[in-house]
């Protein structure tokens, strides 16, 4: 048997858990009582951080809070990673990231792996975008057919830019020549030369993101060849998609979205979870979303984290089939 003297102890704990539980439900309940800042991955003023921020205004919007916007570029999104992780878990930090550090990075770096369902609490998936195929106007293939047949008869001298080695570009592109027994020459680049290299005809392809071609797709600088992504794109519904072409081409994960440091109460999850549904389903914001080449999710957590599990398999078949090995 217990001994008496422990009584008065367990009564306070008993009595402190009570508190601790009164506390957070009244915390809960009045979510969110200030302004809430989001840690973006983005660098200040580029497309992503542009758009995230229209996003952002929307949810703000719901919560009836402002949403203040805290730019740490760098390391591929590991140094907002790393600061959101590390604040309290309250709902007033959010992290603003794409699926570089959460699914990628481990399968790139040798250094600990971030786990984004221990070390983060998933809230949702924002929105996803798609990776294009476009090349310069003269390049002689025009469809993706056209495009396997140089390829096949011009061995490894068909190039193709992307944003850099192990990018969700470089993914789709050693994809597509593991399909069709191809070899493609990835010529990675840091900088819009990735863009630019493509237009004065130095380099004949780029895959990337369609926010960065079709401005210059409409001006007539570029040509598409096809989607790689998971449906046809609004704006240009005649090019059709690698996988209408190509089954077992599979897409790569491309999506920004929200975490929170671990630990965060359920109570306040649900509350931010609904914020943020909230926000992403005013029918201008999709609109305007779909037109620029956005698809809007807002999935719930426990659908975005059942996400985050497809997405690493599929990560890390893209990663073998390219034959990337990690690098830091």
């Amino acid at each position: 048997m217990f001994s008496s003297k422990l009584t008065p102890l367990l009564v306070l704990l008993c009595a402190a858990f009570c508190v601790r539980g009164v506390q957070a439900q009244a915390q809960a309940q009045n979510y969110p009582s200030k302004p809430v800042r989001v840690i973006s991955e983005y660098v200040a003023g580029n497309g992503g951080d542009v758009f995230s921020r229209q996003i952002l205004g929307s949810i703000s919007l719901a919560m009836g809070q402002p949403i203040v916007v805290e730019n740490r570029g760098g390391s591929g999104g590991l140094v907002a990673v790393e600061a959101a992780r590390r604040a309290p878990a309250d709902g007033y930090t959010l992290l603003l990231a794409s699926q570089n550090v959460p699914v990628t990075r481990r399968f790139l770096s040798k250094s600990e792996p971030i786990d984004p369902l221990l070390d983060l609490t998933p809230v949702s998936a924002l929105w996803r975008t798609s990776l294009v195929f476009a090349v310069n106007p003269s390049f002689a293939s025009k469809s993706i057919p056209d495009l396997v047949e140089y390829a096949k008869s011009h061995a490894g001298k068909l190039s193709y830019s992307t944003t850099g080695i192990g990018t969700q570009g470089h993914f789709a592109g050693a994809n597509f020549a593991s399909i069709t027994g191809t070899q493609l020459l990835h010529v990675p680049y840091n900088d819009n030369r990735l863009i630019t290299d493509v237009i004065s005809g130095e380099v004949p392809m780029t895959i990337g993101i369609i926010s960065m071609v079709a401005p210059h797709v409409k001006a007539g600088r570029l040509r598409l060849i096809a989607s790689a992504g998971q449906k046809r794109l609004e704006m240009f519904p005649d090019v059709p998609t690698v996988t209408e072409l190509m089954p077992n081409f599979e897409p790569p994960p491309t999506w920004t979205a929200l975490f929170t440091p671990p630990g965060l109460p359920k109570s306040i999850l649900e509350k931010l979870s609904a914020f943020v549904v909230k926000g992403l389903g005013v029918t201008e914001l999709r609109a305007k979303a779909s037109g620029d080449g956005f698809d809007l999710i807002g999935n719930s957590p426990e659908e975005f984290a059942a996400q985050i599990k497809r997405d690493i398999d599929i990560a890390g078949r893209l990663v073998k089939t390219a034959k990337i090995e990690p690098t830091d």
